[in-house]
């Protein structure tokens, strides 16, 4: 059963002035080491003796000591007083240094391009923080799938999100390899392409990316295709391989990966 309860407004005022004066023995001492007057020290004390109903010290002009009411608030007030600084202080620490799990979701493609070249120096930047790297050709919900951040390409972006630029504008082109060449008409055209051997993206859900060219983003499908993740597509085109022909994508829009 779920038990009401309330925490009164102020009800740790006046509790670290009592513990240095317990400490100290002494009003003055208490008020130097909290960098207050004595009778700020005194109206302290005696607002939380108001609170709690008893008397906890035992004031003389020579000494101070400790009522029975005070030893036993002292013995519990304490070690819950020094937990409450040790979490201060934690919470602290935590938000001027950055420490913890960083899970990031990107394409395969980018892992080379852009995260290897950069987790020597982050990791000396941010040598407590755990970087949890999920490469996937999947385009998934960050949110929804625990992610802190992930890396995209502009297009691919949610309205929602927040993007910070990882690189300069890029172009992709048309490339062929000479042997694939060799006898054959070159394109001057987009529609020349559609009598060229092809290689094309397949994504995610299954489906066949068409080339989207120039802003217009119009589509071109070659008469023979070859689908690949865009991870698996080669490099540079080779003789001999079946997609050593016009090959890897085309996009002279100028986009650039955001995470």
């Amino acid at each position: 059963m779920k038990q009401n309860f309330t925490v009164r407004q102020g009800a740790l005022d006046g509790v670290g002035a009592f513990l240095s004066v317990a400490q100290h023995r002494n009003f003055r001492k208490a008020a130097a080491e909290l960098g207050v007057t004595p009778s700020a020290i005194s109206q302290a004390v005696r607002a939380l003796e108001a609170r709690v109903g008893a008397a906890l010290f035992i004031r003389t002009t020579r000494s101070v000591g400790l009522t029975e009411a005070g030893e036993r608030f002292l013995s519990r007030a304490k070690p819950a007083f020094e937990e409450l600084v040790a979490a201060s202080e934690g919470a602290r620490y935590l938000g001027q240094r950055p420490t913890g799990l960083l899970r990031l979701s990107v394409p395969r493609a980018v892992v080379p391009l852009i995260l290897e070249p950069m987790i020597a120096s982050f990791y000396q930047a941010y040598p407590e923080i755990e970087v949890e790297i999920a490469a996937s050709a999947e385009l998934v919900d960050l949110a929804a799938e625990g992610f802190d951040a992930g890396i995209r390409l502009g297009q691919f972006i949610a309205p929602d999100m927040v993007a910070v630029r990882l690189t300069p504008p890029f172009s992709f082109v048309v490339v062929g390899s000479p042997d694939y060449l060799r006898g054959r008409k070159r394109w001057e055209r987009i529609d020349d392409l559609r009598d060229h051997a092809c290689l094309r993206m397949r994504r995610s859900n299954g489906s066949i990316a068409a080339w989207p060219l120039y802003r217009r983003q119009q589509g071109c499908r070659g008469n023979r295709l070859w689908a690949a993740d865009r991870e698996r597509l080669p490099h540079t085109p080779r003789s001999g391989d079946p997609g050593s022909g016009t090959c890897t994508g085309a996009r002279p829009a100028r986009e650039s990966p955001n995470c």
